[in-house]
């Protein structure tokens, strides 16, 4: 069967072009934007961040009878304390350290000593005379040399005048915290607004596209922020053994940096490796790259892999070319904030009939029936964007509805067998899945007598591993 082919007539690549055109021009008037409101943008947006971390807990404690308002109060408070005494302990590791004048004398003859090292190398060394260093000279010296120090600083003056940055990480603290109370008030009030504005139907629509960002951005910070935690702790107990310093401003270092996709915790390791290289003999500054490495390798592509799934969803391309973008306009909390940005311009692509097929480019790869209907159930229910999302990736990949509830219902069970208990939402997917077997009569009258909503019996679990089975052999008939 011979399918004709669509050429590019005059009207389409005009129209196509001025399409390009428009979005370059939007493109440049953001970027401008961006870097001549940094100062606005920057506190809300982290602010807006902070909303989606302190989300999760907050919706936790207010299905457990706390009021809404004192449920993100709490999660505040305790998010403030956790920053705070992080915060200060890294910054007294740091202080103690600079203050410690025999320590820091010892740190700069070993640094010299390694510089020195480096400059009889026969590749590295040539490179770096070439640079402007000097035979015999220390690092500080060079460094001068090159024109990475001004000629009255050091590297302790450089090491004061980061710390002394301090002040001004508070002075945007504050205005975080103004931000972020108006934009919990501003959440709460929303759906209201949306309904008024959007009467007739229309609300449901962008209530689904509020619901499946929340969603998406908060298993987002979830997941990054239980990885970050893992790779963070463990990172900091290794150099910790080694006798690296500041190995929890380190380890903090790499918490945050997790959020930073595929290059983050690795530029984490950098600074440690570094002062490795100072204090350590050669293998044990091997073993320490080692370890390091593997603790960021199995954290970031196996545990977040098995735990957020495709919860991402988006080309490492695109991930790279936005996190490159956002730290050339605003520097490391850029690459930090653009991630979620870039999940909820997504979402909105995909909801527009118009811009969905760009949504599908900045995607990872298109899912098949099995993954979406597999992503959809893991937290036990189907949301209306999820239903309909569902059936229009069905109607793409032609499969029959009996093939669907089939398997929609073998993946209910599934996850039921594997959380050890059972929603409504998948009691419903499971009931029209037996509907569809070719011996439901068997399984019916069982699933009414014996199952129920909540935690699973012993004989919940072995009627549902009968049932899968017998769920895949006819879905593969």
């Amino acid at each position: 069967m011979e399918t004709a082919s669509v050429g590019w007539n005059t009207p389409q690549f005009r129209h196509r072009l001025a399409m390009l055109s428009h979005a370059a021009i939007v493109m440049t008037l953001v970027t401008l934007w961006l870097i001549q409101l940094i100062d606005v943008l920057q506190p809300l947006f982290i602010a807006l961040g902070t909303y989606f971390v302190l989300k999760p807990g907050a919706d936790f404690m207010s299905k457990k009878g706390f009021p809404i308002m004192l449920s993100y109060f709490t999660m505040l408070m305790l998010a403030i304390l956790i920053v705070l005494s992080a915060g200060f302990f890294a910054y007294q590791q740091a202080s103690t350290l600079l203050e410690d004048e025999a320590k820091m004398e010892t740190y700069t003859e070993k640094m010299d000593d390694r510089w020195n090292d480096l400059k009889g190398m026969p590749l590295i060394g040539k490179s770096i005379l070439d640079s402007g260093a000097m035979d015999g000279s220390t690092l500080e010296e060079d460094l001068n040399n090159m024109g990475l120090l001004d000629d009255d600083s050091g590297l302790m003056e450089a090491l004061n005048g980061m710390l002394s940055s301090v002040g001004m990480l508070f002075v945007m603290g504050i205005t975080v915290l103004f931000f972020l109370i108006f934009i919990i008030f501003e959440a709460s009030l929303l759906p209201g607004r949306i309904e008024r504005a959007y009467p007739g139907g229309g609300s449901e629509r962008v209530q689904m596209i509020r619901d499946q960002i929340e969603a998406s951005v908060n298993t987002y910070v979830v997941v990054k922020t239980g990885v970050g935690l893992g790779t963070g702790i463990c990172a900091g107990i290794v150099m910790l053994l080694f006798g690296i310093d500041l190995w929890f401003t380190w380890a903090l270092l790499t918490f945050l940096l997790n959020y930073v996709p595929y290059i983050g915790s690795l530029l984490a390791t950098i600074p440690p490796l570094i002062l490795g290289f100072i204090l350590l003999e050669p293998f044990a500054l091997t073993l320490l790259t080692v370890l390091l490495l593997t603790n960021q390798q199995l954290w970031g592509n196996v545990i977040e892999t098995k735990w957020a799934g495709r919860a991402l969803d988006i080309s490492p391309v695109l991930l790279l070319v936005v996190t490159a973008f956002s730290f050339w306009v605003w520097g490391v909390i850029g690459m930090i904030l653009s991630i979620p940005l870039v999940v909820i311009l997504k979402i909105v692509l995909e909801n527009i009939e118009a811009t969905r097929p760009i949504a599908i480019l900045l995607s990872e790869r298109a899912p098949t029936l099995e993954e979406a209907w597999r992503e959809a159930i893991k937290d036990g229910r189907i949301t209306a964007y999820e239903e309909r999302m569902l059936k229009e990736i069905q109607a793409v990949l032609g499969y029959s509805d009996q093939h669907v509830k089939l398997t929609s219902a073998k993946i209910a069970a599934e996850y039921a067998l594997r959380r050890g208990r059972l929603s409504p939402d998948q009691i419903d997917l499971i009931r029209v899945g037996i509907g569809n077997m070719d011996r439901a009569e068997k399984y019916h009258q069982q699933f009414e007598d014996l199952v129920t909503e909540g935690k699973l019996s012993v004989g919940e679990r072995l009627f549902l591993g009968r049932l899968v089975f017998a769920l895949d052999n006819d879905e593969e008939e």
